[in-house]
């Protein structure tokens, strides 16, 4: 079940049922109805921060999407009632970025969810334009800090991966452990060089290895991008690892998420030339 009315500033945008002509061969929702409906909820969210149609012809503004990434997670059928709830998670001089979730409220259970960037436009221009700044200070104040679930945006997979590269610099082994699951597994080739083996099960374990590590190395760490796949609950961090003032490593970690917990992670080195930047 999905209480979704309990997450501050996550506004209700849309409620309405499956019509029959939403339903296709399959005897489901269509996933274009999924678009529509999510399309049609946050343009009302847009109109409720500020960016409405008076807005917009005023100033000859618009809104173009940039990307959508739609999870479908549980189908919906022929009159099953459902509903839209909206956050905007980030804003920018440009963009803005919203979750979208869409529920079946006959069974309270969630059916998709939506990760939209949008772009202000300056419709004469056909071009990206700034928000104005007391605009894009109203959109600050309606940022939803926390979502329902186990749902990581982007902005939040880019701010999650500079805690994780913070923690490491602090050399603080518990700010990092605090995102492990109890059973966590995790490998590496370093691993195998203090403990023995190069998979490390347990959280207890994982402690003990970092512990023993963190005796041996200075380190710095450096990062390089984040990478955040929603389907696979997957979050893949690149970064350039320096270990006893020795030449740098590329390096990565990738990490499987259940819910808000790592519970498989993988870390992975490389050469200690810089990579090559093409234009």
């Amino acid at each position: 079940m999905v209480d979704l009315s309990v997450t501050p500033g996550l506004a209700l945008t849309l409620e309405g049922a499956v019509e029959p002509h939403f339903v296709d061969a399959m005897g489901h929702m269509n996933v274009a109805f999924y678009a529509q409906l999510f399309d049609r909820a946050v343009w009302r969210r847009f109109g409720e921060l500020g960016l409405d149609a008076a807005y917009l012809e005023r100033e000859r503004r618009g809104m173009f999407a940039l990307e959508e990434n739609t999870r479908y997670i549980v189908e919906l059928r022929e009159g099953e009632r459902l509903s839209v709830h909206t956050a905007l998670v980030e804003v920018r001089e440009k963009t803005l970025r919203f979750v979208q979730f869409l529920e079946n409220r006959d069974k309270q259970e969630l059916a998709a969810t939506q990760e939209i960037v949008v772009a202000h436009i300056d419709l004469t221009t056909r071009r990206t334009t700034p928000i104005p700044p007391e605009l894009r200070a109203r959109l600050a104040a309606a940022v939803v800090g926390s979502l329902p679930g186990s749902t990581m945006t982007e902005a939040a997979a880019q701010a999650f991966a500079q805690s994780w590269i913070d923690a490491w610099n602090r050399r603080d082994v518990e700010a990092v452990l605090a995102h492990y699951a109890d059973d966590a597994t995790f490998v590496s080739p370093r691993a195998e060089r203090i403990t023995g083996s190069p998979v490390v099960e347990g959280k207890s374990a994982l402690r003990a290895y970092w512990q023993a590590a963190l005796q041996q190395h200075q380190l710095e760490f450096a990062l390089d991008r984040a990478l955040w796949s929603a389907r696979a609950e997957t979050l893949t961090v690149l970064y350039r690892a320096v270990f006893n003032e020795q030449p740098p490593n590329r390096a990565s970690e990738v990490m499987r998420f259940r819910g808000s917990s790592i519970v498989h992670g993988e870390a992975f080195y490389g050469g200690t030339a810089e990579p090559s930047v093409r234009a």
